[in-house]
């Protein structure tokens, strides 16, 4: 993995300290899996599981999380597999990119702490990583990916380049949107593929290759399936949130915009829309209200694609109001509880699928119940202070200062793009982007607090003799 870097200045101020990384990742690992193990598993995650033991047959949902599930069972490891093997690689990868971004083990340790506080200290994000959901998976592989390009850039190790674009490609195939959360990074690594900008072209153009290699194989992942690489019809992912958007526009305006296959037919008013409107979840509005028609699950043959844009145009001011109201929920503004902060259970399965720890489980899921709602625990604090932490980067000059910069860029534009494309405002959608805010504030305030250190210690005058 090592080239000659013997008249190289390291491009990362710290080492991966191996040893203290490891040993963190697997305490993490055991304090998020051992009581939810095998790992809570809602609908999504079940008919991902499913698909693994049948073949893929829709890419309404990416098949990577399929083919993880299939990998696990493969080695013996069943689903407690992939559930340990995502927490640990989520803690790894940040650990190991922390380590390298701070010289000093203290500061390090320090950094290190923070982070694993922030799944405490905003308990949805403990909630989601006690999940079998995608998001945590997206995140995991994010988090690798960071990781192995610091490596690749402190030993200049072009495997080890590679695999970050590798790892930036599976989250990519595993979230639709997750792509985004590289938004920034991609373009930084193409121009400084090993963190420095004096990077020849042919170092740049290789770089770029295995971005776009890595991007295009996640783009096929949900084209085609393995293993007879058959075509796959159009998900059809968006018409989910256009049906949102009818009955929040619907409700907003005092107008109906539902084609009638929304309810099969039978007449239905305003005011029973927005009794069963709920920004919270497109779902929700599906349940039965008493007196009112049932609104339908369904594209409606077509018509609600076709409705859709003449709705918003006309009425884009309501439209603006529903997709704010939904993203006021995603984001924890909302004055009342946070909505599905976590996961409680294993719904029920065929596969003998059970908690094996139940007593431990109802615990966990208590606290993250019960502490979820407070205000000050919400995600938002932590995209209010990334911000901050990457300006005082900035302002003393970090050579990190980019990385950080790209690291923001995801954290944003992943939720900016769900402000538009949400059916719902789950809080492990914004997963993703809230734990590249809490790695932001844990390694950039080490870092800070790092570098100054060294400044006092460079300004401290020798001893005498």
């Amino acid at each position: 993995m090592r080239s000659d870097t013997s008249n190289l200045t390291p491009a990362t101020p710290g080492a991966p300290r191996w040893g203290l990384c490891v040993a963190y990742a697997l305490a993490a690992t055991l304090a998020v899996c051992w009581p939810a193990w095998p790992g809570m598993m809602s609908f999504d995650s079940l008919y991902a599981y499913e698909q693994s033991r049948t073949g893929i047959e829709t890419t309404l949902w990416p098949p990577m999380h399929a083919y993880l599930f299939w990998l696990s069972r493969r080695v013996g490891a069943g689903v407690g597999g992939l559930f340990a093997f995502q927490t640990f690689l989520l803690f790894f990868g940040a650990a190991v990119s922390l380590n390298l971004l701070v010289r000093r083990t203290f500061w390090a340790l320090a950094g290190l702490a923070a982070f694993a506080l922030a799944f405490v200290v905003a308990p949805e994000l403990y909630g989601t990583a006690l999940a079998h959901w995608r998001d945590v998976t997206t995140t995991s592989f994010a988090m690798a990916g960071l990781a192995a390009w610091l490596l690749a850039a402190r030993y200049r190790a072009w495997p080890a380049l590679a695999l970050a674009a590798a790892s930036f490609g599976v989250a990519a195939a595993l979230r639709y949107n997750a792509v985004l959360l590289v938004v920034l990074i991609a373009p930084l690594m193409v121009w400084a593929p090993f963190l420095r900008t004096e990077a020849p072209a042919r170092t740049r153009a290789l770089a770029a290759s295995l971005l776009v290699a890595c991007f295009g194989l996640a783009w096929a992942s949900t084209h085609w399936r393995l293993p007879d690489f058959r075509a796959m019809p159009d998900p059809h992912s968006f018409a989910g949130t256009q049906e949102f958007d009818l009955l929040g526009i619907s409700a907003c305006a005092d107008k109906v915009y539902l084609p009638p296959l929304m309810t099969a037919g039978w007449p239905i008013t305003p005011r029973q829309i927005r009794m069963a409107y709920d920004p919270r979840h497109l779902q929700l509005a599906f349940r039965p209200q008493p007196g009112a028609p049932q609104i339908l699950e369904t594209d409606a043959q077509g018509q609600v694609e076709h409705v859709w844009p003449h709705a918003v145009k006309r009425e884009f001011g309501c439209y603006l109001a529903h997709r704010t109201a939904v993203f006021v929920q995603q984001m924890g503004l909302a004055k009342h509880d946070r909505f599905i902060p976590g996961y409680s259970r294993i719904d029920p399965n065929p596969y003998g699928l059970t908690l094996a720890h139940p007593r431990a489980a109802a615990a966990v899921s208590y606290y993250v119940s019960t502490r979820a709602p407070q205000l000050w625990r919400r995600p938002f604090p932590l995209y209010l202070l990334a911000p901050i932490v990457v300006a005082a980067l900035w302002w003393r000059r970090s050579p990190a200062r980019r990385l950080f910069l790209a690291l923001l860029g995801g954290a944003f534009a992943y939720p900016a793009l769900l402000f538009f494309a949400a059916p719902a405002a789950d809080a492990r959608y914004i997963f993703p982007s809230s734990i590249l805010c809490a790695f932001i504030l844990a390694a950039g305030v080490a870092a800070l607090m790092d570098s100054s250190a060294g400044i006092r210690s460079a300004a401290s005058p020798a001893p005498r003799s």
